[in-house]
């Protein structure tokens, strides 16, 4: 990647973080709201420092553009002021987790669109797969949450999700966007036993903040080591 070459030469790199609440640095829910925000424990903090230390003389410059609530359809619509127009030398995009409620052609229709567009403005692009849904619905949940809770869970075991985030990579594939697959990680975590509900802060679709940190580790080899 080209900002490979601009991390090991020790020049500034700007890149973009482009998506949903979780990007935004979002962690419990509460009263139905997106709740605490922890940007010391969000995944392209803990990346910023991880670049920093192998590449001391670079200087590396993070854009947060995650907005609570997003699906890609609306990020789309802001794709131009938040990402674009600042010229980042590349962009994560992360969607899907709200995408969810929506059509799939609909989701995969305006990734599509964010991917062309980033590329034709010369950022290059690595899509990230976000995180699983809940499993069940946590005894911890209450109101709203805890009905909305069981709508995702339907959404995680039923098929739905699995389905969204293979057409999303696909989509991905036809463009040549480098591909981080954190949520086949999930999956693979969750189908060798372990409780991955209980690794969600808000125990709905935020990570806590120890799941920020595969983010950040994937994101690494793909930025350093060319691991697509």
């Amino acid at each position: 990647m080209k900002i490979t070459e601009k991390l090991q030469t020790g020049q500034r790199v700007t890149l973009a973080f482009f998506g949903d609440s979780v990007t935004h640095g979002y962690f419990e829910s509460f009263n139905g709201m997106h709740g605490t925000t922890d940007y010391n424990a969000v995944y392209h903090t803990l990346l910023r420092r991880r670049l920093a230390a192998l590449y001391p003389d670079a200087k590396v410059t993070v854009i947060n553009a995650g907005v609570g609530g997003d699906n890609a359809q609306k990020g789309l619509a802001r794709l131009g002021a938040d990402v674009v127009e600042k010229s980042p030398d590349a962009a994560v995009v992360c969607f899907g987790l709200n995408d969810i409620n929506n059509a799939l052609d609909g989701y995969t229709s305006a990734l599509g669109e964010i991917f062309d567009r980033l590329q034709a403005a010369d950022i290059e692009v690595i899509f990230m797969t976000p995180n699983m849904l809940n499993t069940y619905v946590d005894d911890s949940l209450t109101g709203g949450l805890r009905e909305y809770a069981h709508k995702t869970a339907q959404y995680q075991t039923g098929g739905r999700m699995d389905a969204f985030m293979e057409a999303a990579v696909q989509t991905a594939r036809e463009r040549d966007v480098a591909v981080c697959d954190c949520y086949s990680e999930w999956k693979r975590r969750y189908e060798a036993g372990m409780d991955t509900t209980a690794l969600l802060a808000n125990k709905i679709n935020h990570p806590a903040r120890e799941m920020h940190g595969l983010f950040a580790e994937k994101l690494l080899k793909i930025i350093t080591e060319g691991e697509r």
